[in-house]
């Protein structure tokens, strides 16, 4: 009779342990289960940062590299030789509105100061037209003129389609042919000229902004 009562008491020892063990596995899982949950939200959040990220900038350069001057062409023009107006300063920019060679679309607006009041100027740019290598791609292209009013001052701006290249643009006496006087240069030279992205821009403003400008380069 003992060993019947301690064989039922073992009996349910065992039960009542093995029914408590599954609610201790419960409590502890519902317990853990807001750290996993609060784990898996940052870990989703750094992958989505890092998509982000390889997008914003992994497609930068290769956006910023094959604009080449197809932008917002910002010019600064400085006095060159014979050097007749030395304290002449100027600048401009020479937009891209989109459309492929030889049909681009431009929209060019120039500022100057410092020089001859009542004299003529003309804009002018070198190898607008013709392929590498050519005459035309040497030859300067007159864009526009104006005269400089009682303080020296004066501009111009032009709506034009066709730009085979933006190296050098000077600002000359007279007609196209005149002295220069002031000068733009994307290589070694006088002046500058820097190509930021605009919307028509190959590869959109936004990604293409983020890298570094298309400064001066070779001829």
């Amino acid at each position: 009779m003992v060993l019947g009562l301690r064989s039922m008491h073992e009996v349910v020892d065992r039960c009542a342990s093995r029914a408590h063990r599954p609610s201790g596995r419960v409590q502890a899982e519902a317990s853990t289960a807001p750290l996993r949950r609060a784990r898996g939200t940052v870990l989703w959040t750094v992958l989505l940062a890092c998509a982000v990220a390889v997008l914003a900038f992994g497609a930068s350069p290769a956006a910023a590299q094959s604009i080449g001057y197809f932008g917002k062409n910002r010019l600064t023009f400085s006095s060159v030789a014979p050097f007749l107006l030395p304290d002449a300063v100027g600048s401009g920019i020479v937009d891209y509105k989109g459309g492929r060679e030889p049909v681009s679309q431009w929209r060019a607006s120039f500022r100057f100061s410092g020089l001859e009041p009542g004299a003529s100027y003309t804009v002018v740019i070198r190898g607008r037209f013709g392929a590498r290598g050519s005459l035309e791609a040497n030859a300067f292209t007159p864009l526009c003129s104006f005269q400089a009013d009682l303080q020296g001052q004066g501009g111009c701006f032009w709506y034009f389609r066709g730009l085979a290249r933006l190296t050098l643009v000077q600002l000359r006496a007279g007609d196209g042919n005149g002295t220069q006087v002031l000068e733009a240069n994307r290589s070694d030279g006088a002046g500058s000229i820097v190509t930021e992205p605009n919307r028509f821009s190959p590869g959109g403003e936004i990604p293409a902004y983020r890298s570094s400008f298309s400064g001066k380069t070779s001829r």
